[in-house]
This record gives C-alpha cells, structure tokens and sequence, in this order.
C-alpha cells in the first residue's frame, strides 16, 4: 500500500493532468451523447406524434390494426365492386333513339322507336306508332344485336344507334 501512495505522490502531476485529460474527454463525449439523444428524441416525437403515455411499440400496433382493417374493407370493398360490375353487364347502357312521322297526315313526328340494349347487345326495342285515331305500342326482343322478328328501317335505325351508342344524334327521317 505504501508503494501506491510513494507513486501517488511521485506523479501526482502526471496523474491529475490525465485526470483532467479524461475528464474533458468524457464531459466532450458526454455532450455529443446528449446531442444525439436529443435528435432521437425529436424523431421518436415526430414519429408518435406526441402523444404522450403510449411508447411506440403501442403506436406501431394500433397502425398495424387500422391497416388491417382497412384491408378488411378493400377486400369488401372488392368483392362488392365485383358484384355492381356482374349485374352492370346486364343493364340497359345503350339506347337508341327515332322520331318520325308515320303517317302523311299526322304531323309532329309523334311517333318514335326506341331501343334499350346491354352491354352484350341484347334487350328489346318498343315501337310506337301515332296516327290521328290511335296509337299502338309494341315490342320487339333484341339478342346480341338481332332480332327474330323483320325491323322496319326505323327500328334498324335505333337499334344502329344504340349498338353505337350514338344517342344524341336524333335525325329525323322526313
């Protein structure tokens, strides 16, 4: 023991100006530690959004739940486009339509066909007919364009357009 205190007091200099030496060596190693720890700590804010009393594992899992919820309502959100896209097909999407006067002495254009298709070109076209004294009204069945029953030149009109999809031009046939 006597040893350690003769070398003590042989070097104290020494001693205490590697002392001070690693005391500024610490205190400057202190101060970029405490540097990076405050960057840290602004990006772990910056990250929890300062919500304060939830670490970030707790964050990172509520996330994960809405995410998986969210994924829950894409796949309904799927399946239910999927459903509108199946029953869409079968919808009227094209029309087709003509005015005209079917008779000499009638005048207005009052009578009209008009031909409503889906998107597979099947559907039925109504024909209306005006005269002076009546009016009658049929049907006719259309099926990937064509129909069982002869079209006068009017309804194959309306049925061109609406397989065109032309419905704003409404030309009059005099």
């Amino acid at each position: 023991m006597d040893y350690i205190f003769s070398f003590i007091k042989q070097n104290f200099e020494i001693i205490v100006l590697y002392s001070v030496i690693i005391s500024i060596l610490s205190l400057v190693i202190l101060c970029i530690q405490g540097a990076k720890l405050s960057k840290l700590k602004k990006k772990y804010e910056r990250l929890s959004n300062n919500i304060e009393g939830k670490n970030i594992e707790e964050i990172i899992h509520e996330y994960y739940q809405k995410i998986d919820h969210l994924d829950i309502r894409m796949n309904k959100m799927d399946a239910l486009i999927e459903n509108v896209e199946r029953k869409l097909l079968y919808s009227i999407q094209k029309v087709g339509f003509v005015q005209y006067n079917a008779f000499d002495d009638v005048g207005g254009s009052l009578s009209f066909t008009i031909a409503l298709l889906n998107e597979q070109n099947t559907g039925f076209i109504l024909t209306n007919i005006y005269s002076r004294n009546n009016s009658i009204v049929y049907g006719k069945t259309i099926k990937d364009g064509k129909s069982t029953h002869t079209l006068s030149a009017e309804e194959l009109q309306a049925l061109d357009r609406a397989k065109n999809k032309s419905l704003d031009e409404y030309v009059k046939i005099a």
